[in-house]
């Protein structure tokens, strides 16, 4: 009896690895490595924490341009890769966190959560270079922010 098989001389175990490989290939290269910023934003010079670092020029100079407060100080920064399908959570603080669902061409959605509550959902790409700034209220006319950018893997 012939055999027909319409590879050729290859056989159906190495067709098969063949398409595992370039599914797992294709996969690995929706995840994306990103990085988020808990930042608090103020008119007061100095923060009353020494812990708290002035936020870069670039995010500081991004967060003047779009927001009122004087001074960003950095509270916490986190890198981290989200895997397409599969939602991650990332604690910034005992008050603070996000989770980052990846759908795929670089579009994701953001949950922002504030003392437990979803305080901003949102979905939307994120290029590299470009910084996605996700805020909530504070007291005593200050605010705390989460940057969030794209770094390389």
């Amino acid at each position: 009896m012939k055999k027909i098989f319409p590879f050729g001389g290859i056989s159906l175990t190495t067709v098969v690895l063949f398409f595992a490989c370039s599914c797992l290939l294709r996969s690995g290269s929706t995840d994306l490595a990103l990085q988020a910023q808990l930042v608090w934003g103020t008119n007061n010079d100095k923060p009353d924490d020494p812990k708290l670092k002035e936020v870069d020029a670039k995010v500081t100079e991004r967060l003047r341009t779009a927001l009122k407060w004087k001074n960003y100080f950095e509270v916490n920064r986190q890198n981290f890769t989200v895997h397409a399908g599969t939602p991650k959570k990332v604690k910034m603080s005992d008050h603070c966190e996000i989770e980052v669902d990846n759908f795929g061409n670089s579009s994701i959605e953001v949950k922002l959560y504030g003392k437990g509550k979803m305080v901003v959902k949102k979905t939307q790409k994120i290029k590299p270079g470009e910084l996605l700034i996700f805020a909530g209220d504070d007291k005593n006319d200050t605010a705390w922010f989460v940057v969030l950018s794209q770094t390389e893997k």
